[in-house]
């Protein structure tokens, strides 16, 4: 059986709905309060019904004002709608049932089928009726149309109320099963990605051992020279071998795949400066756009900037690190550069050429950065430092600057509650 979202359960972007919805309910009732105004004749705001309509005014702004105080406790005591429906019967009194802030008094009903179920939405509006009824007992009747029809407005927009809450839960419904999917999406997008990984280094590794492995008995009969020198390298395989398995399962526990891109960032970096020891500046100033990176875009930037990071701690000898994340022009950018020793990189920009000096992991960069359908580039020069870029087109549009902000606030605080030997300047 479907669980169907009751209100009384909601939190996060669906309480943020009810909350608007409730928001909207009390502007709209503040607009008819003002329309009603604007149509009565001044000779018939006397002081005691001028009194009854600010008390309305007051009650119905500050609702609006303070809908997250006030929200949860009418939820959970609807007797406090019920309170509600008494300015409107002050006004009713002082002004007329018959006139124009009538219609502005149904608020109540449709508000409390909005947020109870009927049990809980049929007692207010048997209030309201009987409130209803009370202050036409002091005028004149108008027939017993009037009588029947105007009460009978309070559970009929208790009714609207309740069709309205049913949509948003129908559209909370409908976003929750959208994120189970793209939950689902992401988890098949990352068992292949692991099996593409496994596929590219771990096995062609173990697929190399396995063919020197078998060649060394024939090397120990014709030539204990190779075979001493074959066994070696099947050591070093090994190494690697146990190297990239280690790294595999290290990618499984590594938060940071998890987390938006440019948080994601930063969290490497910051980390990778505390175990490395090395100076490093993230700029994300422009990274906003990039909050919601696709899944298997997030990994290869990722992996790239972690790759890059293990080129500088290992070659490149540098006392700073610049990391720059930007989101603009319909493009992403993600710039590592250091002060390190530099290189001499391959003409026009031919990166595959590098594994012949034994840079495979430049090499595994832009394999990286070709399967988000992006590219490398290496810039260096001997003694003056290595800055490598990956670009890839952008088709996704712009995250809410504000959420960002958030975010890296929170980062902030989580990165503060480790000891950091190097402090990042941000």
């Amino acid at each position: 059986m479907a669980h169907r979202p009751t209100w009384p359960m909601v939190r996060g972007p669906a309480w943020s709905r009810l909350g608007m919805t409730f928001q909207l309910l009390m502007l709209f009732r503040g607009l008819l309060l003002a329309m009603a105004l604007v149509l009565m004749p001044a000779s018939r705001l006397d002081p005691g019904f001028a009194l009854a309509v600010a008390a309305l005014a007051a009650e119905t702004a500050l609702a609006a004002a303070a809908w997250r105080t006030v929200l949860p406790w009418l939820r959970r005591r609807p007797v406090l709608c019920c309170l509600d429906g008494l300015p409107a019967y002050w006004v009713l009194a002082e002004g007329g049932v018959y006139g124009e802030f009538f219609p502005l008094t149904v608020m109540t009903s449709g508000i409390a089928g909005v947020l109870y179920p009927w049990r809980r939405a049929l007692p207010v509006c048997a209030v309201q009726v009987v409130l209803c009824l009370l202050a036409m007992a002091s005028e004149p009747a108008h027939g017993t149309g009037t009588l029947l029809g105007l009460p009978a407005f309070y559970p009929l927009t208790a009714c609207a109320g309740a069709m309205l809450r049913r949509l948003l839960a129908q559209y909370a419904a409908a976003e929750e099963e959208r994120r189970r999917i793209e939950t689902a999406v992401a988890a098949a997008a990352e068992r292949t990605r692991l099996a593409r990984e496994m596929h590219d280094s771990l096995a062609k590794t173990l697929q190399g051992m396995v063919m020197s492995a078998a060649a060394l008995p024939v090397w120990i009969r014709k030539s204990p020279d190779r075979a001493e020198r074959d066994a070696r390298h099947l050591v070093s395989a090994l190494e690697t071998a146990t190297r990239e398995a280690r790294g595999l399962i290290a990618d499984l526990r590594e938060e940071a795949y998890g987390l938006p891109l440019p948080l994601a960032v930063r969290r490497v970096a910051v980390e990778w400066s505390r175990s490395s020891r090395v100076a490093a500046r993230t700029d994300l100033a422009e990274a906003a756009g990039a909050m919601d990176a696709p899944t298997v875009v997030r990994h290869e930037v990722v992996a790239v900037l972690k790759e890059a990071l293990t080129n500088v701690e290992r070659h490149a000898c540098a006392d700073r690190v610049e990391v720059r994340l930007r989101c603009a022009a319909g493009r992403l950018e993600l710039t590592v550069r250091d002060d390190g020793a530099g290189f001499a990189p391959p003409p026009d920009g031919a990166v595959h050429l590098l594994a012949r000096e034994g840079h495979y992991g430049l090499v595994g960069m832009a394999e990286r950065a070709r399967r988000v359908g992006g590219a490398l580039t290496v810039d260096s020069a001997p003694g003056e430092g290595t800055t490598v870029t990956m670009t890839l087109p952008w088709p996704y549009g712009s995250a809410d600057p504000d959420a960002w902000t958030s975010w890296t606030a929170a980062d902030d605080l989580a990165v503060a509650a480790g000891p950091s030997p190097v402090r990042e300047r941000q």
